[in-house]
């Protein structure tokens, strides 16, 4: 079989999708060379018989059929490159995962022992508890398997919005902080700031809407009844998100901007009795929950702190 038997041979694969010239090349002087070293192995072309033309016959087909599932199997690959979606902005509990490691579309993520913290480039910022299972399928769009995840989209940054899909229903929100928690037999929402609406799955139409200070449950034995509950913006459910808190930046900043940031991350309101809040900060909290941060500022501007029925009260001494 010479170089023009081949390139008809491999006529009918011109309108697959291409692939690099480099590994076109390879696999046509592959194809070439085994069959040339089969040839070697055979009497002259002479005293071939019509059966071992027939054989010759055969092998082109495989040979064809081989390199056919060779550029199926590039151009699908070269076809499905992968997107990235988030950045790891906060580790806490578990050195597998990295601050600044990428995240990227239909990476499973399993936590393990660790709490997430994750960037999208939008500024939506999605925080995952431990044993923990979720896959961005992009940035508009989080399937959460199991557990616990908390999404905190600042109305001020104007962000992308997020579907986030479970099993028993899917939560789109406008401008708020809510947390996921599902574990395949219940669901629960709970809504901290803004309003979320829960969706029937593949649906868009909305079962029920919640605003701040609402949950709303469904169990997988009676997935249309929907309990709508109370729940503080304190309660103790938020607690885990504040070992992974959003970073900020202290050095230069006033105090009233500090404390606007802790009554984001925590829930707690804070009231400034004789303080000012126009007090310049400097050093870093890289590192500390808001508390501790709250902790170690009060002591450097000479602050009290006391805390009052979930409120937080600052004052000078």
């Amino acid at each position: 079989m010479n170089d023009e038997e081949i390139q008809k041979a491999l006529r009918p694969l011109r309108n697959a999708p291409r692939i690099p010239t480099d590994r076109r090349e390879a696999a046509f002087e592959r194809i070439r060379t085994e069959w040339k070293a089969g040839l070697a192995e055979q009497q002259p072309a002479t005293t071939r018989t019509p059966a071992r033309r027939w054989m010759f016959a055969t092998a082109a087909s495989v040979l064809l059929v081989l390199f056919s599932g060779v550029l199926f199997w590039v151009s699908r690959n070269a076809e499905a490159p992968r997107m990235q979606i988030a950045t790891i902005s906060g580790v806490h509990g578990d050195e597998s995962f990295h601050n600044d490691e990428p995240i990227y579309n239909e990476q499973t993520i399993n936590t393990g022992a660790a709490t997430l913290s994750m960037r999208l480039a939008s500024g939506l910022v999605v925080r995952a508890a431990p044993d923990s299972e979720l896959i961005f399928s992009d940035e508009s769009h989080l399937r959460l398997n199991k557990g616990r995840i908390f999404v905190d989209s600042n109305p001020s940054t104007h962000n992308n919005t997020l579907l986030v899909k479970t099993a028993l229903g899917d939560i789109q929100h406008l401008g708020t902080q809510y947390l996921v928690d599902y574990d395949q037999e219940r669901l629960h929402v709970s809504v901290r700031e803004g309003v979320i609406a829960l969706q029937k799955p593949e649906e868009r139409r909305s079962l029920a809407t919640a605003a701040a200070g609402e949950q709303l449950s469904v169990t997988v034995a009676n997935p249309q009844a929907i309990e709508r509950t109370s729940v503080s913006a304190t309660d103790e459910r938020w607690s885990w998100i504040e070992t992974v808190p959003s970073p900020i930046d202290i050095d230069g900043v006033s105090l009233g901007t500090f404390l606007a940031w802790y009554e984001r991350e925590t829930g707690h309101r804070v009231t400034l009795q004789n303080a000012d809040p126009d007090i310049r900060l400097n050093g870093s909290v890289t590192g500390l929950t808001p508390d501790d941060a709250l902790a170690a500022i009060a002591v450097a501007v000479e602050l009290d702190v006391s805390r009052r029925d979930g409120e937080v009260l600052i004052s000078k001494p």
